[in-house]
């Protein structure tokens, strides 16, 4: 049995699994907590203290929780509000000291890898160009590949939590605070746009967290249920995915709260990384759309 922490820049994550010899993953627990690590020193590239303290607080009780499973090997990966901030070193020494969990800190490069290893095991990648989006709080990171290899990967300091420091001062956003982000999107995506145009891919593969949640709220509506915890993936319907993006970006915070399946930490971060994923859409024409509910965590499990 194995227990895989995710601790990013938003929300930490804990599963606990055990992976088949023919790689199925049977999950025994999960949970995650709105940790906001990157609240208030994400683009000063810090971990303020009111954060950082709630980051330890929530790695203590998680190793509590493992604790109480047979848990034979823990993998603990931090990624952007850690690998990125100063005082990130300081952050490890101090989880380890504490939980005896002993923090990996990955590079954007292995981050796309392991994303990739995760969409795998949850979506049939044959047949076509996939591009595989995962927007995290500190950045997002885009993989072209197919089932059988990575045509090219990047990560981009282009997280949703950065970029609501950068440009959503209030609850929401103006017509020009959207194209301002989209200007700085097109301005530092050039890589991905480039690359695009070599491999032309057919269809979005986008990662849990804020593409769960357009799926959730979707299937809401149609007074369904889709549990992320449960399924593997989801197929949008691009004309309805489009329409709940349209809604949110020039959404008042008070219609989000309002939003069936919305869960309350997202309420704002829906904005921005509803900004991103349009632009996606639009600057490379893609007109299908899927979700994988597998990611790094799931990803980790399988090839660490």
């Amino acid at each position: 049995m194995k227990a895989v922490i995710d601790i990013g820049t938003n929300t930490f994550h804990l599963n606990i699994a055990d992976v088949l010899p023919n790689g199925e993953i049977i999950f025994h627990y999960k949970t995650y907590q709105a940790v906001k690590l990157g609240e208030g020193g994400i683009n000063k590239a810090i971990i303020a203290p009111e954060a950082y303290k709630r980051g330890i607080d929530t790695l203590v009780k998680f190793s509590e929780t493992i604790a109480q499973y047979p848990v034979k090997q823990v993998i603990a990966i931090a990624t952007s509000a850690v690998r990125d901030t100063a005082n990130g070193q300081n952050f490890i020494a101090e989880v380890l000291q504490k939980t005896n969990i002993n923090i990996q800190t990955i590079s954007g490069d292995t981050e796309a890898e392991l994303i990739y290893q995760g969409a795998k095991a949850a979506i049939n990648l044959k047949n076509e160009l996939f591009l595989i989006m995962d927007i995290g709080g500190g950045s997002v990171e885009f993989i072209l590949c197919n089932h059988s290899q990575i045509y090219w990967k990047q990560s981009f300091k282009l997280g949703a939590a950065r970029l609501m420091d950068l440009f959503m001062q209030q609850n929401c956003l103006t017509f020009t605070d959207i194209k301002t982000i989209q200007n700085y999107l097109e301005k530092n995506l050039m890589p991905l746009i480039e690359a695009c145009k070599i491999f032309n891919p057919q269809v979005l593969v986008g990662t849990a967290g804020s593409f769960e949640t357009y799926a959730e709220i979707i299937n809401v509506k149609k007074g369904r249920i889709f549990n992320p915890d449960t399924e593997k993936s989801f197929d949008f319907n691009t004309q309805e995915l489009q329409q709940l993006l349209d809604f949110f970006k020039t959404s008042t915070q008070q219609q989000r709260l309002h939003t069936p399946g919305l869960i309350a930490f997202r309420v704002d971060m829906i904005v921005v990384a509803s900004v991103i994923t349009s632009f996606i859409l639009q600057k490379l024409n893609i007109k299908k759309t899927l979700l994988s509910t597998y990611a790094l965590k799931e990803g980790a499990l399988l090839r660490l």
